[in-house]
């Protein structure tokens, strides 16, 4: 799968999961953050570094999805995959902690 094509279906995925999403400048002051996910006022939202090329947005988007559950949508095959090997590498992460 094409990264725009990646991207776009992770992007719908946060929208179908009422995530708002949004692209914001996060390299302002002593903050370099690639994106992170929050809730603000009972809202779920993301929000994504808008400097990264299209690769990384799609990579960071996978990384912060990998840990929703995402089961209640549906996604297609390769995007289900990716969310899937996301997850699986943060699991042995989060057991060293």
């Amino acid at each position: 799968m094409k990264d725009e094509a990646l991207l776009q279906a992770l992007e719908e995925a946060a929208e179908r999961l009422s995530i708002k999403l949004s692209y914001e400048d996060l390299r302002k002051g002593e903050v370099t953050a690639r994106g992170g996910i929050f809730q603000l006022r009972g809202e779920t939202r993301i929000i994504v570094h808008r400097g990264l090329p299209v690769k990384d947005r799609a990579e960071v988007l996978t990384d912060i999805l990998s840990g929703v559950d995402t089961s209640s949508i549906h996604l297609a095959p390769g995007v289900r995959e990716r969310l899937e090997k996301a997850r699986e590498r943060a699991v042995p992460r989060a057991a060293e902690a």
